[in-house]
């Protein structure tokens, strides 16, 4: 890890294309504005860390949903449920239609 001191106003430059400057620095914290192309993603660790947090649940819920689901439409004994009715393709009769 390179480790450098720096005064509000002063920046570091990184490579060709990103600067980051020092805007405000209080005793708690430090204020840091990043000029970077536009194809260079610049995003806090911790909204990285949720992100990847969400998809792996989003994937595991679909996951367990999905075998839910195929265990229900296994279940032994009962015939599949067809989401067509037997009049013809779902949705082709018109709203409110009484046969």
């Amino acid at each position: 890890m390179f480790v450098i001191r720096r005064k509000l106003g002063q920046s570091i430059r990184i490579g060709d294309h990103i600067v980051v400057e020092v805007l405000d620095a209080t005793p708690n914290r430090v204020k840091l504005g990043i000029h970077a192309p536009a194809e260079v993603r610049v995003a806090r660790t911790e909204v990285l860390v949720a992100e990847s947090q969400n998809r792996e649940a989003a994937g595991t819920a679909a996951a367990d949903a999905l075998a839910s689901l195929a265990r229900q439409l296994r279940a032994p004994g009962e015939p599949a449920k067809s989401a067509v009715p037997a009049s013809g393709t779902p949705g082709s009769e018109p709203p409110n239609y009484t046969p």
